[in-house]
């Protein structure tokens, strides 16, 4: 069957249903140092530093920076109280560099410095980190910088003028926004799909048994390719997660080899998925309408059209520019478009047969969820969470790129000078398709028994916008990792028993098609056939 390879990767990109965290307050963060010009140098220049949120408070943005001279203590021993600074050390009102080298704690040497009248420490370290600090609060201004750039500062002479700040974001992140925005359009324009082709298939069968009995002819054309819904069961659904379970410990223990394979399905499922989703359009362009021979490979089969040829063309390329250029800044663009049209097109071949399948569907991820998020760190020898170091991809420098990923628009600047690459926001496939399947499900009842409004669609739409952005107010209330159907499921599925029960459809919604697989009429394991009128199919 066409649809069980994208099965099979759709239980590799669920893999990743939680995506979504933010770093500890307790940990170091990048800020900047900007130098002003002098008589030695006519430009600024800016260079990496790190510090510590809960012990110094510094500037939001550039302009309101406090610029302050500075002065080289590398040679004095700080930590000696008994030995006074050089006289020929100015340090009322100036930022001191002082060495890392000295005996005491970072803060111990912030404290003498700053009690001598110094305006704030840097450590010269010869590699850029921080050490462990606790989070008491403190408010000293102390950073960290690298030996290299110390010496480019010092080198632009005297009366050289400084200043720290560190960008802060918004209350409603840019890039949250835009996440929010493309997981909406992917579930609604995925269920949205799915429920049509659905509902056209449920015509097409309907019109095949009035063909038996009588000589009327059916207006909707036989599609014989596909089934209006997957026979799945209680025990497969549980064996689905069970598998889940495997695949991502196997992830967690050979994550420096399954990410190379992983890329590959993804470049061509989402390839694949990019014709299908385009592929009605083109059929609309009028010309470039020639056809080949009938032909067979894994990819396609049977005839292509001229326009259908350029479109697999744009479609792979796309995805192989993704895979080629992946570690470009702006990569992300490339990969979330990929991302969206993977989202839509499962969603239009993965169609669940009732409302019991997606509630056990559903809770048994949203377990499964919980458990590598929050249980797993009581269980891994070093107390962290299997799914969030998957997510991060551990000490690997690739990611797995089943997530929709938008930078952080408020640290660019910050990215581009210190060299940063995981600035991003993400959101895994999971946290879409997921929730989208019963989307789609609960669309393609509307349409089979006339809901006014499409009812259940919309009350899912918005419940899956509230759900996701109710995980976004966790993710910055709790400032850490947060398994995304924890919200996403109760938004959804609480919503869809209550309207349902409201309207007396519980019952006919539980069941869905089980009733039809139990009888007997499916034929998804029947061979297929030819291919209709000389079309080709895309197998994803």
């Amino acid at each position: 069957m066409a649809w069980r390879p994208t099965l099979i990767f759709t239980i590799f990109s669920t893999i990743l249903t939680q995506s979504l965290a933010k770093g500890k307050s307790d940990s170091p963060i990048c800020g900047i140092l900007r130098t002003l010009p002098n008589a030695t140098s006519n430009y600024s220049e800016k260079y990496c530093i790190l510090f510590y949120k809960t012990i110094s408070h510094l500037a939001g943005d550039e302009d309101s920076t406090l610029y302050l001279p500075v002065s080289d203590a590398l040679e004095w021993d700080v930590c000696d109280e008994t030995e006074p600074p050089p006289a020929s050390l100015d340090i009322e009102n100036r930022y001191i560099f002082v060495s890392s080298e000295n005996n005491c704690s970072a803060l111990e040497r912030a404290s003498r410095i700053q009690s001598l009248g110094g305006a704030g420490t840097l450590i010269v370290k010869e590699k850029l980190h921080a050490p462990k600090q606790n989070n008491t609060d403190y408010n000293f201004t102390l950073a960290f910088i690298q030996n290299s750039s110390y010496v480019k500062i010092m080198d632009g002479g005297e009366n050289v003028t400084v200043g720290l700040y560190s960008p802060e974001d918004s209350l409603l992140p840019l890039s949250l926004v835009i996440i929010w925005f493309l997981a909406v359009f992917s579930v609604g324009v995925g269920a949205f799909w799915s429920g049509k082709v659905r509902h056209k298939l449920y015509l097409s069968e309907q019109c095949g048994h009035v063909g038996e009995d009588n000589p009327m002819t059916c207006r909707e054309p036989a599609l014989p390719h596909e089934e209006t819904s997957m026979n799945l069961s209680a025990k497969s659904i549980i064996g689905f997660v069970v598998l889940m379970c495997t695949m991502l410990l196997s992830l967690y223990f050979f994550y420096h080899i399954l990410v190379f394979v992983i890329i590959g399905m993804f470049c061509i499922a989402s390839g694949s998925a990019v014709f299908c989703c385009l592929q009605p359009l083109i059929s609309r362009i009028p010309c470039a309408t020639c056809r080949t021979p009938y032909f067979n490979i894994y990819v396609v089969r049977g005839t292509l059209e001229v326009r259908q040829i350029l479109l697999l063309i744009f479609s792979f390329g796309l995805s192989i520019v993704w895979v080629v250029m992946r570690k470009e800044p702006w990569a992300w663009i490339l990969q979330d478009i990929l991302g969206i049209a993977f989202s839509i097109n499962v969603l239009r071949v993965l169609r669940l047969p009732s409302l019991k399948i997606c509630t056990i569907l559903l809770c048994g991820l949203v377990i499964y969820d919980i458990f590598f998020v929050f249980i797993t760190p009581f269980i891994t020898s070093d107390g962290k969470s299997i799914m969030v170091e998957v997510a991060k991809g551990g000490t690997s420098q690739e990611q797995l790129p089943m997530v929709l990923k938008v930078p952080n628009f408020a640290f660019l600047e910050i990215s581009n000078i210190c060299h940063i690459t995981d600035n991003y926001n993400l959101l895994g496939f999971g946290d879409i398709l997921i929730p989208g399947l019963l989307v789609s499900f609960v669309h393609s009842f509307d349409l089979q028994i006339g809901t006014p409004c499409h009812l259940y669609y919309l009350v899912n739409v918005i419940g899956y916008g509230t759900g996701l952005v109710v995980t976004f107010i966790a993710l910055w209330l709790l400032n850490g990792a947060q398994p995304a159907l924890l919200y996403l499921v109760p938004f959804t599925l609480i919503p869809t028993y209550i309207v349902a029960a409201i309207r007396g459809e519980v019952v006919a919604m539980w069941h869905g098609d089980s009733d039809k697989f139990e009888s007997g009429e499916s034929d998804m394991d029947s061979p297929e056939e030819g291919v209709p009128n000389g079309s080709a199919q895309i197998v994803t």
